[in-house]
């Protein structure tokens, strides 16, 4: 099989360097598609796209552009859809998980947990957030953040007017959430691959960042995930719609499990480190035998 990746990485990034190696081992195929060089086109009631320097026919795409991903990246995978190519996570996968609220939307309307949460548009509205969690500290979120970016922690007004201003200037709100501290919780991540558990891990923040995200610098560990917990990570994706996911969580002392977060796109060079698991071969296989024609 040809499997297109979506990307605007090249394969120096881990994910796309590991996917290449899997797919070399077992005689497949994968193409880097940056979404920019791709020319899509209509007419005579057919849907067509030619993509720069690539003639190969591709069998399925797997969407990895992360959470950034703006409105002309669900143009191309509608224009992929209708061209009769296959999607690795879907349309509407991609279109919950791109979002941060429109994810923990989904994840309430599924009766799943998920952290005290509210929606702000103006700065005006900031306070009253503040006001409905119980005062400072909070944690504010970009809606389109990933891998830790576009996440802060506020512990008074005066920390929060630079941020409002630069990232309420776009129009696609912030979230504003409780802030739990490191000490008192664990975070883990869980990768979910076709209704099965891949590998968990458990995430420490590096020195006084509140964030354990990989990308900042935090470390992973194995973790022998509970029953409770793999169902719950499997009904999250689930509930996104999304076959491909890494679900987060975090684990309060003596509190029910929280999702924070659900990502279409999750990264896995900390998860295969942590646990020496060939999470690529997971994925190649599950693409390769689910979409295999």
């Amino acid at each position: 099989m040809n499997i297109g990746v979506l990307t605007i990485n090249d394969f120096s990034f881990h994910p796309n360097m590991r996917l290449r190696q899997a797919a070399a081992e077992s005689g497949h195929d994968i193409t880097l598609i940056n979404p920019y060089d791709i020319l899509c086109s209509l007419g005579h009631s057919r849907f067509g796209f030619t993509i720069e320097n690539i003639s190969k026919e591709l069998d399925v795409i797997m969407p990895r552009q992360g959470s950034p991903m703006g409105d002309y990246g669900l143009v191309l995978l509608r224009q992929f859809m209708h061209s009769g190519l296959s999607l690795v996570n879907g349309l509407q996968g991609v279109t919950i998980a791109r979002n941060q609220f429109v994810t923990l939307q989904k994840l309430v309307s599924s009766n799943l947990p998920v952290p005290s949460t509210l929606f702000i548009t103006k700065p005006d509205s900031f306070l009253q957030a503040v006001k409905h969690l119980g005062g400072f500290p909070v944690v504010i979120k970009q809606v389109d953040g990933m891998g830790g970016d576009g996440v802060i922690k506020v512990n008074h007004k005066s920390e929060a007017i630079a941020f409002l201003d630069q990232h309420l200037k776009n129009k696609k709100g912030l979230l504003v959430q409780e802030f739990i501290p490191p000490r008192e919780r664990t975070d883990i991540r869980v990768l979910v691959i076709g209704e099965k558990i891949a590998g968990a891990m458990a995430l420490v923040p590096d020195g006084q960042d509140f964030r354990t995200n990989i990308h900042q610098k935090g470390h992973a560990r194995s973790v022998d995930l509970k029953k409770s917990l793999a169902k719950l990570a499997l009904k999250a994706a689930r509930a996104c719609h999304l076959e491909i996911a890494g679900i987060d969580f975090i684990v309060e002392k003596g509190c029910a499990p929280l999702i924070i977060e659900v990502n279409y796109s999750p990264g896995f060079k900390g998860l295969e480190t942590a646990t020496g698991q060939d999470i690529a071969k997971q994925v190649l296989d599950y693409v390769t035998s689910t979409y295999n024609k």
